[in-house]
């Protein structure tokens, strides 16, 4: 076996072995931290990566880097929703699920943090990055916290985002099966001085003058999820980050 074929070999007994690493290798930075859960599919973009749940037809979670550069992107906005041909067709949410239904088809990655390029843009709008929103969530409070992540992104230059929904045995579904999330978080690491600030948002029509009643820990959001979040970090720091409140709020 000459070295070539052994350096493939290693790195492919490397990457089966060792399944964070692999998401790692194909997702770039966007997991470098560690990836929040073994989903149905991972689904890797230039922009985030995504672990989409073939059950609820929503991913579990969104992660993805954002520097002061991106944060800052001028690719215009361009509203083309798509199915995602990735996911197998009958495990795929669908534009005529969302029709009619008066829920919003909810970004996750928001289309404003992938204007870094074409690309980056037309994979946001993928139906894998949405989820069933209210309007009035979608289009007032979560679009403020939005916008504060953008600005925490511009000021700490380098910032980890992962974001998701949240679920209960009695939600509802619309379409063919797409559910509707309980809740919301979202989470927001400052990547050099490894802390973080938290949000939980139920799915209701929240004053954007409250948003500060919503920040959780990162432990909170992993109970209310079942994720493990920044698995990547070492044991203590991990720990130590996600059991206090961030006072990034202000900044």
């Amino acid at each position: 076996m000459n070295n070539i074929n052994k350096l493939v070999l290693a790195i492919g007994f490397t990457l089966t072995t060792f399944p964070a690493l692999a998401a790692g290798f194909q997702c770039k930075d966007h997991v470098k931290l560690g990836v929040p859960s073994q989903s149905s599919q991972l689904l890797c973009r230039d922009g985030y990566a995504a672990g989409y749940n073939y059950d609820t037809k929503v991913a579990d979670w969104v992660s993805y880097r954002m520097t002061a550069a991106s944060a800052q992107g001028q690719v215009p906005r361009k509203d083309a929703f798509a199915e995602d041909r990735e996911v197998p067709v009958q495990f795929r949410a669908t534009l005529a699920d969302y029709k009619g239904s008066g829920y919003d088809r909810g970004h996750q990655a928001p289309a404003a943090d992938m204007r870094s390029t074409a690309a980056t843009m037309k994979q946001s709008f993928l139906l894998t990055n949405m989820t069933p929103q209210l309007p009035a969530l979608n289009q007032g409070a979560w679009r403020i916290l939005e916008e504060k992540t953008r600005q925490w992104a511009i000021a700490y230059q380098d910032v980890q985002v992962i974001t998701g929904p949240i679920f209960t045995n009695s939600d509802a579904a619309i379409g063919n099966g797409v559910t509707v999330p309980h809740a919301y978080y979202r989470v927001v690491m400052d990547v050099a001085n490894q802390e973080a600030i938290a949000f939980v948002l139920p799915q209701q029509n929240i004053s954007a003058s409250r948003l500060a009643d919503y920040i959780v820990t990162v432990d909170a959001v992993e109970e209310q999820t079942g994720l493990d979040l920044f698995t990547e970090l070492p044991d203590e720091q991990e720990e130590a980050m996600e059991s206090r409140l961030m006072a990034m709020w202000g900044n």
